[in-house]
C-alpha cells in the first residue's frame, strides 16, 4: 500500500509540474502577442487567378513587403487559382471573418455600394493611366469610405487592369456589327450584360472560375477580359480570335474585413495601407508589360489578334446605359472621369 501510495505521490507531482510548464509556455505566447512578436497577425489573402497573374504577383509584393517592415509581427498567406472559392465567396467569407483580404473586382463591389459600377461603365475610361488619375484625385478614397460604411470592407489596394477585350473561337470582330448573336460570358454585372446586349450579343453572366469550361464546351462563343488573363489561365487553348475591342477597364481590389483592419495597432496599419499602396503599383508596371507580351506570346501560339483603331461604332450603340444608370452610380462620380483628362 505505502509503494502504491509514494506511486500516486510521485504520478501526482509530474502532473503538477507539466501543468505548471504548460501554464508557463502559454504565459509567454501570450506575452508574445501583447508585445509585438511574431506570429501576432495572420492576414489570408485569397485569389481565383493563377500565380502569375499580375494581381497575385502583387499580393505576392504585399506578403513581403508586411512581414519585412512588420518584423514578422503580420504572416501573409495568400491562396491563389480559386483555393478558398470565386469573388463572391470571398466578399461573405470576409464579412463573417473567416478571411481577412480577398481580390474582389469592381462589378462584384457595386452591389453594396453603387459608386463601383462606375467601372462597368464602357469606355468611360480612356486609358490604365486615366483610370488610375481618376482613382487618385480623390474618388477613391470616397468609394472606399462608402464601401467601408455600407459593407465593412476596406479596400486596401487598387489593381487597376489592362483594357478588356473580347476573345472568341467564332471568328474577329471589327465593327459593332459583329456582335450580333454572339453568345459572349460577361463578369456578373448588370450594367455589363446590357452592354453586350446593345452591342447586339447574348451576354452570359458566368465566375470566372467556370469561364475556361464555358468556353471549352460551347456554352459560349467567347469571353471578354484583360488580355493577359488569355495567357494566365490559358484560354487560348479555347479560343482562336482576340479583338482589341478595350471596352471596360474594370480594376480589381484587395478587399479587407475593416473589423480586421481596426483591430491592429496604428503602426501595423500603417504598414498595411503603405505596402498596399505599393503593391498596386507594382501591379500595374506588371500588366502593362504583360499586355504587350501577351499580344505577342497569342500570336505565336497561333491565335490571330486585330486591332480596332475605329471604336466609333461600338461608343455610339452603347451610349444610352449612361444615362440609365447615372441615378444609381451619381452624376458626380460619372462627371469625375469626363472632367479629368
Amino acid at each position: 500500500m505505502r509503494k502504491q501510495n509514494q506511486r500516486l505521490s510521485k504520478w501526482m507531482i509530474a502532473a503538477l509540474i507539466a501543468t505548471v510548464l504548460i501554464f508557463v509556455v502559454g504565459c509567454g505566447t501570450s506575452n508574445n502577442a501583447q508585445t509585438g512578436k511574431k506570429g501576432e497577425f495572420v492576414i489570408k489573402v485569397a485569389s481565383p487567378s493563377a500565380p502569375d497573374d499580375s494581381c497575385v504577383k502583387a499580393y505576392y509584393k504585399f506578403k513581403e513587403l508586411v512581414e519585412a517592415k512588420s518584423n514578422g509581427r503580420i504572416e501573409v498567406q495568400v491562396f491563389p487559382n480559386g483555393q478558398l472559392g470565386d469573388q463572391k465567396n470571398y466578399i461573405s467569407q470576409m464579412q463573417a471573418g473567416n478571411i481577412q483580404a480577398g481580390e474582389v473586382s469592381s462589378p462584384l463591389l457595386a452591389p453594396l455600394s453603387g459608386q463601383f459600377a462606375v467601372f462597368d461603365l464602357p469606355y468611360i475610361a480612356k486609358d490604365m493611366d486615366h483610370e488610375i488619375r481618376v482613382i487618385q484625385s480623390g474618388l477613391g478614397e470616397k468609394m472606399n469610405k462608402d464601401l467601408e460604411a455600407k459593407s465593412g470592407l476596406k479596400i486596401v489596394s487598387w489593381l487597376v487592369r489592362s483594357p478588356r477585350s473580347v476573345y472568341s473561337s467564332k471568328g474577329p470582330i471589327t465593327t459593332a456589327d459583329d456582335f450580333k448573336g454572339l453568345k459572349i460570358r460577361v463578369m456578373q454585372s448588370p450594367i455589363m450584360v446590357n452592354t453586350m446586349e446593345l452591342l447586339g450579343a447574348q451576354a452570359v453572366a458566368i465566375s470566372a472560375n467556370e469561364r475556361y469550361m464555358a468556353l471549352q464546351t460551347k456554352v459560349v462563343d467567347a469571353a471578354e477580359n484583360s488580355v493577359p488573363l488569355i495567357i494566365t489561365q490559358k484560354e487560348y487553348e479555347v479560343t482562336k480570335f482576340v479583338s482589341l475591342t478595350e471596352h471596360f477597364i474594370t480594376p480589381n481590389l484587395m478587399v479587407m474585413d475593416a473589423k480586421f483592419f481596426n483591430k491592429l495597432p496604428a503602426d501595423l496599419q500603417k504598414i498595411v495601407t503603405d505596402a498596399g499602396k505599393e503593391a498596386g503599383d507594382y501591379e500595374v508596371q506588371i500588366e502593362k508589360a504583360q499586355l504587350n507580351d501577351a499580344i505577342k506570346d497569342l500570336e505565336s501560339k497561333g491565335m490571330k489578334v486585330n486591332s480596332i483603331s475605329d471604336k466609333s461604332s461600338f461608343i455610339a450603340k452603347v451610349k444610352p446605359i449612361y444615362a440609365e444608370y447615372q441615378d444609381k452610380i451619381g452624376k458626380d462620380v460619372i462627371d469625375t472621369f469626363l472632367t479629368i483628362k
